[in-house]
């Protein structure tokens, strides 16, 4: 029998899923990015409140603000205005200068907290946009359906690995409920399905142990994206970054491992000599 929680996880879990799937070949590029957006607004905002419960004196304007200007900055650049986008991501380090340093005791600490969900979240939603539509050697909503299988399987194979045979700690600092044994079904999870989704949606697209070695990394960047999050959760002395999805938690609860696998994904397959463009 399916505990409450995990039915509800189910119930939730599954439309999302297919909603995801919707969005990611289906939806044209005004759409897509519009959506972009609202995940970097609802994750910034989530990140903005979790570090409320910490003695950081982020301001939620200041940090939606450098944002909003990052993101334009990329946009610019990826439209082709390289001039107009460097200047915006000049502006950008600018802004978050002044505020981490106008009229601040602890400007070097505040300087990390308002840079840090430019690198954790916006740079792999810009990521997401670019494989979505940049991409010229491969469908980019099939890569982009690639590493969310890779990381949705080893999140799966994980839990209930770890709950059936976990007995050794992880992270026991971090999450004490995850195990090595159910990391080690994660990974395991996460190579099989990645392999199946290969031979099935992208067959021209890396073999043998380049291949093996993409899906590793991916799966580990996956996992440390998963703790990663826990340790901000555990700094800041809360259970879940929200309560927006019910069974999950918060967005950055349920994209945590998307946010590492991604710029990691698209920096692996360089080094491999696949050029995605």
């Amino acid at each position: 029998m399916l505990s409450r929680n995990l039915l509800l996880r189910v119930l939730t879990g599954v439309p999302l899923a297919v909603l995801a799937i919707f969005y990611i070949y289906l939806a044209p590029e005004v759409l897509f990015i519009l959506v972009a957006v609202a995940i970097i607004i609802i994750g910034v905002w989530e990140y903005g409140q979790a570090v409320t419960h910490t003695s950081i004196s982020l301001k939620p304007v200041n940090l939606y603000f450098a944002s909003l200007l990052f993101f334009l900055s990329f946009l610019l650049f990826w439209k082709g205005y390289t001039d107009l986008g460097m200047s915006f991501l000049g502006l950008t380090l600018l802004v978050i200068l002044f505020f981490s340093f106008f009229r601040q005791s602890n400007g070097s600490q505040l300087l990390f907290w308002y840079s840090l969900p430019l690198a954790w979240i916006i740079f792999p939603v810009v990521l997401l946009i670019l494989l979505r539509f940049s991409i010229s050697t491969a469908s980019g909503s099939d890569l982009i359906l690639f590493i969310i299988v890779i990381a949705a399987f080893n999140d799966i194979f994980a839990y209930f690995g770890g709950k059936q045979f976990g007995k050794h700690p992880l992270a026991p600092l971090i999450s004490p409920k995850k195990t090595i044994e159910g990391s080690i079904f994660g990974l395991l999870g996460g190579v099989i399905s990645g392999l199946a989704f290969q031979q099935l949606f992208l067959p021209t697209f890396l073999s043998g142990w380049r291949l093996l070695l993409l899906l590793v990394v991916i799966i580990i960047a996956s996992q440390i994206g998963d703790l990663s999050e826990s340790k901000l959760k555990r700094f800041c002395g809360i259970k879940d970054s929200s309560n927006l999805i019910p069974g999950h938690g918060g967005l950055l609860d349920r994209i945590d491992a998307y946010l590492f696998a991604i710029p990691v994904f698209i920096g692996m397959t360089y080094l491999l000599g696949v050029r995605l463009n």
